[in-house]
């Protein structure tokens, strides 16, 4: 009676569990549904002091200014090495480059603070101003 007891806990977690694992997209389609062709990055440390310079609105501290330089910067190189892959295969580029802002949004969420940083994430360029902004290059 307690092996059958255990047997149904046992189901019942492997059952919970396997409903709440996510999986991965199979359809590449879907991952360009809304894909939008990222600004090229000419020079990375001109765009990151551009970028910083958008960001000081938020009221970034002196502190913090550094460290997000630091991880924008990179952040820049990197997209920089895999920009060519949007025009060519933006399946390829999205793979590489979703991974690459989660790390980014994940550090700047952890250098300004989640207040900040939702008020950064409000600042996403749309429209007309997705080619010109600066952030653009954060987000696309």
């Amino acid at each position: 009676m307690k092996s059958l007891l255990l047997l149904v806990i046992v189901v019942s977690l492997v059952t919970t569990l396997n409903a709440q694992i996510a999986l991965p997209i199979t359809d590449p389609t879907a991952l360009v549904k809304d894909f939008v062709k990222p600004p090229a990055i000419a020079d990375v440390d001109k765009t990151t002091s551009g970028v910083m310079g958008m960001l000081d609105g938020l009221g970034v501290s002196d502190a913090q200014k550094p460290k997000l330089s630091e991880a924008i910067g990179s952040f820049l190189g990197q997209k920089k090495g895999i920009l060519d892959l949007a025009g060519k295969n933006p399946s390829d580029y999205l793979s590489k480059f979703n991974p690459m802002q989660k790390g980014l949004f994940g550090k700047m969420k952890g250098i300004m603070g989640a207040s900040m940083f939702t008020k950064f994430l409000g600042m996403k360029p749309s429209g007309k101003n997705i080619g010109t902004s600066l952030l653009s290059n954060l987000f696309f």
